[in-house]
């Protein structure tokens, strides 16, 4: 009969959805559970929580349709997140899906479901339990348990070779053999450090201590697979994850190997083949990469400062000269973000003096170190107004202005004698060629702050050098755009004088340009 076809797919929906509604009653049983723990008699709701588990744990399983399979994934899920009671763990239906996890290794559940049954099952162990003191928690065991967790689920990852590097044979063998390992160990770890990013420190503690030996295991085999965007994406993103969710419990000392190893490892090479592909794994690499390297502003600037060189070499000799004439937006933003917090957070590496010093304008300000690499810091970001990607100017211009807020940047003798007017020139020209109109506020507002260090300097030798290097305007037009731009000093009315120069520079071009030669022009 053609009965069961048509039914059983909607069987499926109906059982999926009300296991979708359990999951969403999991935020009323949380809040019974802080009740009933007020009280002698707990049974009503351990009897809701077995029965729940009871129906759910049966359904995880290769066998059960996919849609099925997942409802039950996320409430498990949500019970070991949300609800959180302390008998979870032991209870018979839970036991059996540990024992599947951790003891046969090949269940084959699909991907996305045994991320999640994964994730519950280590939540059960890292959370605190909600409304029992510190004393109560029985983190030792817990910790050991979850260690034992960690162990199984990373067996055959922690036993993958690593193959010498003069011996390309095993070398082949095991990315042929392994490739699939670490893709699949590494996204199920990286979801159990995010899942509990925002947890407590003793949570953060046991789950570092449990990850530990498959961190140094991840370390040792990326120098095997660099050729292989496709793992190292996956490696990086598991590193990314753990420096923004478990920076403290890694130390300093082994966040330095870390940038050590992946520095040695990042070539000129090996980063112009990873970045000309755009929009690939390779790329996707390179950026991952430069953020590891801005979550280093987290650390004491004591203990950055020894690998600021190699960072600095890394973004101006090898990524920029790759992505200076090139589109390549991705890598682009995260280089020139990276940039901007070295210098905003390490000011002190190039410059000696004190804030207050600068301020003052005492010739404190004049000890510098690093100059070769402030100055083609300053080049790149100059550079990046002369290219087409209008958000790139935009973060970059905004880049500057908090430089100069924060750090008086404009002011700065190196910046101010050799570079200001530079930078001035560029902006006016980007206003008068009107490829940044979006943004013609915040450049006005630039160009103010930067004219404000020396007023004087910009109307008398500026503007006039500036009008002498425009082509198409005859010697009378430049005296009368140089003598309608009158020298004030507020913003308001600054901006009014750059609008009008340029458009009236603009005008006198369109004018002259039209007109037969040997035209009186205006």
């Amino acid at each position: 009969m053609a009965v069961p076809t048509v039914l059983k797919p909607d069987l499926i929906e109906v059982h999926a959805q009300s296991l979708a509604a359990l999951q969403a009653y999991s935020h009323w049983l949380a809040q019974f559970c802080g009740e009933v723990q007020r009280q002698q008699d707990q049974t009503q709701f351990v009897d809701l929580i077995r029965s729940s588990m009871d129906a759910t744990t049966p359904l995880i399983n290769a066998k059960v349709p996919e849609k099925l399979l997942l409802s039950a994934c996320h409430l498990l899920v949500s019970m070991s997140t949300t609800v959180r009671p302390v008998f979870l763990v032991s209870l018979p239906a839970v036991q059996n899906i540990f024992n599947l996890i951790t003891e046969n290794h090949n269940h084959r559940l699909p991907q996305e479901a045994h991320v999640l049954v994964c994730r519950a099952l280590s939540n059960m162990l890292l959370l605190p339990w909600p409304s029992l003191p510190e004393a109560e928690q029985q983190w030792p065991s817990r910790s050991s348990n979850h260690a034992r967790l960690l162990s199984s689920l990373t067996q055959q990852y922690r036993l993958l070779p690593r193959p010498p590097n003069h011996h390309p044979n095993s070398e082949i063998m095991m990315c042929s053999s392994g490739k699939a390992v670490i893709q699949q160990t590494l996204c199920v770890l990286k979801d159990l450090v995010d899942s509990i990013s925002g947890e407590a420190t003793k949570s953060r503690q046991i789950c570092y201590h449990s990850l530990q030996e498959s961190v140094q295991v991840t370390l040792a085999l990326f120098p095997h697979f660099i050729q292989q965007p496709d793992v190292t994406d996956e490696m990086l993103s598991f590193f990314l994850t753990l420096f923004q969710a478990l920076r403290v419990q890694m130390g300093v000392a082994f966040t330095e190997q870390i940038i050590q190893t992946f520095l040695s490892m990042f070539t000129r090479d090996q980063l112009a083949v990873s970045i000309l592909q755009e929009g690939s794994s390779g790329s996707r690499v390179v950026q991952k990469f430069l953020k590891i390297l801005q979550d280093l502003k987290r650390l004491d600037f004591k203990r950055v400062k020894p690998l600021l060189p190699s960072i600095l070499s890394l973004c101006l000799d090898q990524v920029y000269p790759i992505v200076a004439e090139r589109s390549c937006p991705d890598v682009k933003a995260e280089m020139f973000e990276l940039l901007f917090q070295i210098l905003h957070q390490n000011w002190r590496f190039f410059f000696k003096s004190s804030v207050l010093s600068s301020v003052q304008r005492t010739g404190a300000e004049e000890l510098m170190e690093n100059q070769a690499q402030f100055t083609a810091a300053m080049q790149a970001f100059g550079q990046s107004f002369l290219q087409p990607d209008i958000h790139i100017f935009k973060q970059n211009l905004s880049y500057l202005e908090v430089l100069n807020t924060k750090h008086k940047l404009y002011h700065r003798k190196l910046f101010r004698n050799s570079m200001l007017f530079h930078f001035i020139n560029v902006l006016l020209q980007v206003l008068l060629h009107k490829s940044h109109d979006l943004l013609q506020d915040d450049i006005t507002l630039a160009l103010y702050n930067m004219a404000a260090v020396d007023f004087q300097a910009f109307y008398s030798s500026f503007l006039p050098e500036f009008l002498n290097g425009c082509q198409g305007l005859d010697p009378h037009q430049r005296t009368t755009l140089a003598r309608n731009f009158t020298p004030e000093r507020d913003l308001p009315s600054f901006s009014q004088g750059v609008y009008r120069i340029v458009n009236d520079l603009r005008f006198y071009r369109l004018c002259n340009g039209s007109l037969p030669p040997g035209t009186l022009k205006l």
